[in-house]
Parts: structure tokens; C-alpha cells; sequence
């Protein structure tokens, strides 16, 4: 399997155009160990609804359904091996053309709901959610000893630099005391020395750690950096990085540097969901500010329109609704039962969304899945909308 952190919107894109004469089986499945250790139920949950899908298809009674059940059959085996309690991933996804030889498979440290669909492409929309989802972080620990910078992607965390602080005593301190201090405190020389040595080296230090963190957030593409350092290290941390960047900064007091692997994964993935959460409320609101001047669209008949004429650069949409439409002879996406302006009814698409994603992918628009929108601030779009170029 390869890994889902390594897809990027390239990839989704080749993807998505995929076809197969026979179709696409695609098939995403949780296996998380917490469900069994051996994932009975989650093999047992698969082959339930691969069989329910061919019942389905043979019950269709299409010219191909022979051909498409033997094709389904011959692939079970390598469908199957996604529940094998021996394989990596939390969340396992696999797409397999039926006429063709192609079959991808990917795994990822984050969960996915379990599905099995059979359509003409790979089914994606569940790929994006997670990959928008376990979009890039960055995360800078420091502490008086050291500094760690690491990624999280998609649920995995990685080490990529550590930098230790350096410590170098001087060779010699003149001595002597000095008054001036509070009543009952002196300074000497030999502390004011110290401090300023100490001083410097913390800021040299600092300044040798932003600056790995900002080469790494610019050569990565980090959309959002987490800051912890204590109390002590936090802040100067924070303030030592490019302006540029402050807007993707996030600063925890805690200390995480001293947290195990396990733990610490687990702790940057709660804050990445907390924070993910979070931005999607700003984009919701942003399209809401958006819609009284012109560069946003509203509802699935404006997307639709937005999203044919390539105007769209951004595309919001809840997961949680089945949009449904049609497509015209020359590919445009209509809302519902509206037609193109031949007023020929165009081809059923109960799977809109999935075309809606494609249209935005092939245009370059960005997209991001936010559940619950059609019942929050796009209640009266049913969870759609767009921010466009012009």
C-alpha cells in the first residue's frame, strides 16, 4: 500500500479522471485495532456489503453484468486483504478497475467510514475529506535543552531536524562583587557575564531554530505551524518567526517536548482536529461575508454555474448531503432537473458531488468538505457554496 501522506493535489486529480469500461470498485474501510485484534467484525462488515453490491448489480440485469460479477469475484481476494490484521493503516482505501489491470491502494494513520461503490470512476470525495483534513503541519518543540521539528500529515507524525542547545563555559569570569542590587543582593561581574552569555547563546539559538522552521514551512508547504515551548519558550519562539507566517501560528504553553511518540501524536492530532474545526467556521463565515459582494456563489444551481464557467476558487460543500443533478452532452453540471440553454434535459447524476469535485480539481479550485454546514451557516444552500475569482 502506499501512503496517504504522499498524495498531493496532482495525484487526486489523475485519480479522479480514471475510468474503466467496466467501472471502478472503490472501497474504503476503518481497521482500526480497537475494534478486535484480528478485525473480524471489520472483515466480516466487508465481505457483507461486497455481497450486497453484487446483489445489486445482479439484480440490474445490465448487457454487462456477467462480465462486471465475474470481474467483482476475481477481485475479492485483493479486496479482502484490506481487513488482514497484518496490514498498516488505520484507514485502508483501495480503487480496482474491473476491465482493466489497475488497482490502487493506500492506507492512512487516520480512520475512514467503511464504504464499498461501484461507478463509472474512483469514488473520491471521501479521500478529499481526509486529505483535507490531514493537511500539513508543522511542529516546533523547544526546551532548555533542545529543539525538535517535526510534520504531521494525515494523522502521521515525523521527525525531520533536531537541534541541541549548545553550552559553552568561559574560560575564565573576572571576579569580584559589585554593589547595586536590591538591599541584601549583589551583582559581580562573574553573574552579569554569565547572563549575558546566556542571553546571547538563547537568542542565537532561537534564531538558528526559526529559521529552520520558516525554510522548512515555505520547502513543505505548512499551512499551519504549532508552537510549544512552556511558558518560557512559547512566546520568544513565536515572535523570532517571519511576519509572513504569524497567521499560520499557533502557540501551546504546554510541554510537549517531553512526551513519548505515541503520546505526542496523539496530542498534535487532537489539536490538528481542533484546529481544523475552527477553520472551517472561518470559511463558512468568510463565504457568508462573501455573498453580498459578488464573489461567492450560493446554493447547487450557482456553484454548478460558477463551476462550469471556471470561476470557482474555492468550493465548500457538506459531505453529509447526496447532491444530485444532471450533466449535459457537452459535460455541464446542472442542480437538479434544470437544462442547458438548448433546454435539452441533460443525463441523471445521482452522484453530483462527485462530479462537482471533479470540475473543481481539473479547474485548480480548492476544495474543502465541512459536515454539518447545510444544517449550520449554509442551512439555506443545503450545505453548498463557492468563493470565486471573479
Amino acid at each position: 500500500m502506499s501512503a496517504i501522506e504522499r498524495l498531493d493535489e496532482n495525484d487526486l486529480r489523475e485519480i479522479s479522471q480514471r475510468t474503466d469500461k467496466l467501472g471502478v470498485l472503490s472501497v474504503y474501510l476503518s481497521a482500526d485495532p480497537s475494534q478486535g485484534p484480528n478485525l473480524q467484525g471489520v472483515a466480516i462488515d466487508l465481505r457483507n456489503r461486497f455481497r450486497e453490491l453484487q446483489r445489486r448489480i445482479s439484480e440490474d440485469g445490465g448487457p454487462d453484468q456477467r462480465r462486471v460479477a465475474a470481474a467483482l469475484e476475481r477481485l475479492w481476494p485483493q479486496i479482502e486483504s484490506l481487513a488482514s490484521p497484518t496490514a498498516s493503516g488505520r484507514g485502508r482505501i483501495a480503487f480496482a478497475a474491473l476491465n482493466s489491470d489497475w488497482v490502487l491502494r493506500f492506507e492512512s494513520a487516520m480512520p475512514v467510514a467503511n464504504r464499498v461503490v461501484f461507478d463509472e470512476g474512483p469514488f473520491i470525495h471521501p479521500l478529499l475529506e481526509l486529505l483535507d483534513e490531514g493537511r500539513t503541519a508543522g511542529v516546533v518543540l523547544v526546551s532548555a535543552e533542545e529543539a525538535r521539528l517535526l510534520e504531521w500529515r494525515a494523522g502521521s507524525l515525523r521527525m525531520l531536524s533536531e537541534m541541541a542547545q549548545p553550552y559553552v563555559e568561559a574560560p575564565h569570569e573576572r571576579a569580584g562583587q559589585v554593589g547595586g542590587g536590591p538591599e541584601g543582593q549583589f551583582h559581580t561581574p562573574v553573574r552579569e557575564q554569565r547572563q549575558a552569555r546566556d542571553r546571547d547563546r538563547i537568542e542565537r539559538f532561537l534564531d538558528q531554530v526559526t529559521k529552520a522552521a520558516a525554510k522548512l514551512a515555505d520547502d513543505r508547504g505548512w499551512e499551519r505551524i504549532l508552537i510549544s515551548g512552556g511558558e518560557r519558550w512559547t512566546e520568544p519562539t513565536v515572535a523570532r518567526l517571519p511576519h509572513t507566517l504569524r497567521g499560520n501560528v499557533f502557540a501551546d504553553a504546554r510541554v510537549l517536548n517531553g512526551l513519548d511518540d505515541g503520546a505526542l501524536a496523539t496530542a498534535v492530532t487532537e489539536w490538528v482536529h481542533g484546529q481544523h474545526g475552527e477553520r472551517e467556521q472561518q470559511l463558512l463565515e468568510e463565504v457568508r461575508d462573501a455573498a453580498g459582494s459578488g464573489v461567492a456563489a450560493l446554493g447547487l444551481s450557482e456553484v454548478a454555474a460558477a463551476l462550469n464557467a471556471g470561476r470557482v476558487a474555492h468550493l465548500v460543500y457538506d459531505p453529509q448531503v447526496r447532491y444530485t443533478g444532471t450533466v449535459g452532452a457537452d459535460g455541464a453540471l446542472y442542480a437538479g432537473e434544470e437544462v442547458g440553454p438548448d433546454g435539452q434535459a441533460g443525463t441523471p447524476e445521482p452522484r453530483l458531488t462527485e462530479r462537482l469535485v471533479e470540475r473543481a480539481l481539473n479547474t485548480g479550485a480548492r476544495i474543502s468538505p465541512v459536515e454539518g454546514a447545510a444544517d449550520g451557516a449554509l442551512r439555506d444552500t443545503a450545505g453548498v457554496a463557492a468563493l470565486l475569482r471573479w
